[in-house]
């Protein structure tokens, strides 16, 4: 089983699922952000994301030093409309700021706003992937 999160989330889950599932190997990773060269320092952003939990989005994107003058909390998997993508480059454009978002919401941009949304690449991070690799073994081989 793999658990992703920080600290506070980890306890969150063990208190949570305590008793509740079979026990199984438990792997804890962390979601890091990927370096790309990205200076995101004192980058004014309004950062959009339709994920489960956009708030941790949002708090990297302060975390790496980026200034979000807005943050837009869509549901998970909300379209992308073309007056939701309108609203939001204009909002961008009158505070002098930057389109963000996730990797997971920028493969569903249309193809007249991918140059224009700036994307913050994100891999999972393990401590030890030695179970992972063991269960991916049984699993495919």
């Amino acid at each position: 089983m793999l658990s992703i999160g920080a600290d506070a989330d980890q306890a969150r889950f063990a208190e949570l699922w305590a008793g509740r599932i079979a026990p199984r190997p438990l792997v804890i990773g962390q979601l890091a952000v990927l370096p790309m060269g990205m200076v995101w320092h004192g980058l004014r952003v309004l950062a959009f994301a339709g994920i489960a939990h956009p708030a941790r989005f949002f708090a990297t994107l302060r975390d790496l030093g980026a200034e979000v003058v807005h943050a837009e909390a869509l549901e998970d998997h909300q379209p992308l409309t073309p007056a939701l993508l309108q609203r939001l480059e204009g909002l961008a454009r009158s505070q002098g700021a930057q389109l963000v978002t996730t990797e997971k919401d920028a493969v569903r941009l249309p193809d007249s706003y991918r140059a224009k949304v700036l994307t913050l690449p994100v891999r999972l991070a393990l401590p030890d992937w030695t179970a992972m690799d063991s269960h991916l073994q049984r699993v495919v081989g």
